[in-house]
């Protein structure tokens, strides 16, 4: 599989002290790619650097072969968004308006993969529960018409079933349009339920990766490499 987006040797972090360091991580069309790892592993600035919000101190950054523009909002209009920890919606709009808010929004094809979205056009986001402001973050994020979809901690906040309800859709976008996911989530369980293959980082570094079928059987490596094992790699199929 082709790689859509790839970190090669990446290292960033903040104020010259480096919170993801050597890291490789490539994903491609229609994959869903897990990044797993207990707070301060490094997951979440993964993502900022992959969306060009924080530019690597060494490495490289790739977006369909290109490398990231230095300004954010021209990788978002080329297909790279990012639905960030604090979901960027607003609560004082209603969810037409945040959905509105989106270029190129196509309101039908969203309500098609969000059904839930439909009867709650009308209320303002600050009246919607975790789990519908999370839909709706991911559902703002998708009108814009990604090629690429950074989700970090999609599960903040949320309760299991909750987040059982919106996984799915996030595999539907990989199967159905086709977009490359980068999925950070602290549930291991749920996330290697939909996602195609997982990495583990901790304190900045990939410990583990592989398959997520793999790694689903093998839930004790998994678990201590979350928690700190040495560094290893499971095989791929």
């Amino acid at each position: 599989m082709t790689a859509v987006l790839k970190l090669a040797g990446v290292t960033a972090g903040y104020a010259g002290v480096p919170a993801v360091r050597d890291l490789d991580l490539e994903v491609g069309e229609g994959e869903v790619v897990a990044l797993l790892g207990p707070n301060g592993a490094g997951k979440t600035t993964t993502l900022l650097t992959a969306a060009g919000v924080i530019a690597p101190a060494a490495g490289t950054v790739t977006a369909y072969g290109k490398p990231l523009h230095r300004r954010v909002e021209r990788n978002a209009r080329a297909g790279l968004v990012l639905v960030p920890d604090t979901r960027g919606v607003f609560h004082g709009l209603t969810v037409r308006e945040n959905l509105a808010l989106a270029r190129r929004a196509d309101l039908g094809r969203v309500l098609e993969l969000f059904p839930t979205l439909e009867p709650l056009l009308s209320r303002r986001c600050g009246l919607l529960s975790g789990g519908e402001q999370q839909t709706l973050a991911i559902a703002k994020a998708l009108v814009s018409m990604p090629r690429i979809l950074l989700i970090d901690e999609l599960s903040m906040g949320l309760s299991p079933i909750a987040v059982q309800a919106i996984l799915p859709t996030v595999r539907a976008l990989a199967d159905r349009l086709g977009v490359a996911v980068v999925l950070v989530e602290q549930h291991i369980d749920l996330a290697l339920t939909v996602a195609d293959r997982a990495v583990v980082l901790h304190h900045g570094r990939a410990v583990l990766a592989g398959s997520a079928r793999r790694l689903r059987a093998q839930r004790h490596t998994v678990a201590e490499a979350y928690f700190g094992a040495s560094p290893s790699t499971i095989g791929k199929s």
